[in-house]
């Protein structure tokens, strides 16, 4: 059993450096950091989605969802506007540029996604994913 423990562990230790460095390069090859990319592809797949929707999503304060989304904003890639059917709740969504952006954005990443290091990341999270599920309920 701890031996199994350890190995978690350890997996989920060389993922974080992975992700860590794939983040890295990911925010170096398009210019944003990692918060701005994810919420952009989130609204690209889920247009029209509440601030509090997504900040749930994220595991993250509306807060700190709109301080993330300030800048998005400010580059006309993202607007918010008020729901149908209740004003005082607001929506994100991709303005033309924005969605011109994050299909750019998506074919840039693609490269990276298919490279030694990608593919190591991926079968971590694989291992990860197996012990999680043997385990689930323990």
């Amino acid at each position: 059993m701890v031996d199994d423990q350890i190995n978690c562990l350890l997996a989920v230790m060389r993922l974080e450096r992975q992700i860590k460095r794939l983040n890295a390069k990911w925010s170096r090859t398009t210019g944003l950091s990692l918060n701005e990319l994810r919420i952009l592809i989130y609204v690209q797949q889920h247009p029209k989605t509440q601030l509090q929707t997504i900040a749930k999503a994220f595991d993250i304060s509306k807060a700190s969802l709109a301080q993330n989304i300030g800048p998005l904003v400010d580059r006309h890639w993202l607007a918010t506007k008020p729901t149908e059917t209740d004003r005082r709740y607001r929506v994100l969504l991709l303005t033309p540029t924005g969605e011109r952006m994050t299909s750019q954005l998506i074919a840039q990443l693609g490269p990276s996604l298919s490279t030694p290091q990608a593919t190591k990341l991926l079968a971590v999270i694989e291992q990860l994913q197996r012990y999680m599920r043997k385990h689930r309920h323990e």
